[in-house]
């Protein structure tokens, strides 16, 4: 059954939502991070909240409704996309603080695209300050009732996750 919910008089799909996150995250690496050969792979085959030498950049969403936008990515390919955005090379990249950095701005980017689709619809949305957790093995489990969209991109032997998680 295809995702749908509604919030005042706006009704969005599932379909809508994930062509929407999909076309934020190409555009988001394409113009801010220099890398334009992101792959979408929607759907994603079963769920997942287990991550292994990974990084997760979290907003939250409040107002008329409230959620979460994320992004779940390998600490390698945060590296190469942190190295890109800053014009750096990686082995100019110093700690973790850079990455950290360039993932929370990432899922910044990408909570204000999916900001801006609320908006058009006239709800009200505020965004918080990007939250990260990094690590070599960890669980993000999200205590929800709502409804989630959840879409997996590929770069090269990279595999990431950008998701929304709303709680109409």
């Amino acid at each position: 059954m295809a995702l749908s919910f509604t919030v005042k008089e706006a009704t969005f799909k599932e379909a809508d939502l994930v062509g929407h996150i999909v076309e934020s995250v190409k555009k988001i690496f394409s113009t801010m991070i220099f890398i334009d050969d992101i792959v979408d792979e929607y759907p994603l085959a079963k769920p997942e909240s287990h991550f292994i030498a990974s990084i997760s950049g979290m907003v939250g969403l409040g107002g008329d409704f409230s959620g979460m936008v994320g992004i779940h990515i390998p600490i390698e390919f945060a590296k190469e996309a942190t190295a890109s955005m800053l014009g750096m090379e990686l082995d100019e990249l110093e700690g973790e603080d850079d990455i950290h950095d360039a993932v929370g701005e990432i899922t910044n980017m990408l909570a204000g695209e999916i900001k801006m689709l609320f908006s058009a619809n006239n709800l009200t949305v505020g965004l918080s300050t990007p939250s990260i957790i990094s690590g070599s093995d960890y669980t993000v489990e999200v205590v929800s009732s709502g409804a989630a969209v959840v879409v997996p991109f590929n770069r090269n032997e990279h595999r990431f996750l950008a998701t929304l998680q709303i709680e109409a």
